[in-house]
């Protein structure tokens, strides 16, 4: 269980979250969209213990937890196999045990023949293969994703999320996902958020033939109804 009781984030002086609550339960997938700059990247790193809050709790009972970032984030001095090994040595597995694992999920992401590779010589859809195949290696139960696939084109982000989709279906593992593309959002969560003013707020996903754009999530909660003009005589 992944529990947020009144967190309250705070960034230059001003409050980024605002009495944050929040639960996500084992197995579940929650969505999480908003405007650039509303803090849903600070959301994430506060569940996963990269950031503190100013004041309320958060509190992580996943026995692990894994993130993948908007950028691959692989150290360029380490080859492809060692990027994956370093997250499974800190998880207990030996040399031996590690470089296996690491190779079949090269195996699995397609990319077995980069295994000796460099950062540099991936192009960008390889690198998040990589980064995505090093955040599923430990077998995590929380997948924290911070909009891994927004730089690619159309059809390699539906490619790279059908391979999430499909390990998130083989190990139950719970999601956090954060996305300005509902559509998709829609295909992979179980409900959705809004964050915007600190607060999050629940809103309806969109059935998969709406346009691809965040205007596209429907808040939940009924919205002001516009000023009537008035009447001339």
């Amino acid at each position: 269980m992944l529990e947020f009781d009144r967190v309250v984030l705070e960034r230059g002086g001003q409050r980024v979250l605002d009495g944050v609550e929040l639960r996500i339960a084992p197995g579940e997938r929650v969505g999480l969209v908003g405007p650039s700059g509303t803090g849903k990247s600070s959301l994430l790193k506060l569940a996963a213990g990269l950031l503190a809050p100013a004041s309320g709790r958060v509190g992580n009972r996943f026995a692990r937890t894994c993130m993948a970032f908007q950028e691959p984030r692989l150290l360029p001095w380490r080859s492809v196999l060692d990027n994956l090994c370093i997250p499974l040595h800190a998880a207990g597995h030996d040399k031996a045990g590690a470089r296996r694992l690491a190779s079949q999920w090269l195996q699995r992401m397609g990319l077995a023949e980069r295994a000796d590779a460099w950062p540099r010589q991936l192009s960008g859809g390889m690198a998040q293969r990589v980064a995505l195949a090093r955040a599923f290696a430990t077998a995590p139960d929380l997948l924290l994703l911070d909009e891994p696939f927004a730089a690619l084109d159309p059809a390699l982000r539906r490619e790279l999320g059908a391979l999430c989709d499909a390990e998130l279906a083989r190990t139950g593992a719970a999601l956090l996902c954060v996305s300005h593309h509902p559509r998709e959002l829609a295909e992979r969560v179980d409900r959705c958020l809004r964050l915007e003013h600190g607060r999050l707020l629940p809103c309806a996903l969109p059935c998969p033939a709406v346009p691809d754009a965040e205007a596209a999530v429907i808040p939940l909660f009924p919205q002001p109804a516009a000023p009537r003009q008035a009447s001339t005589p």
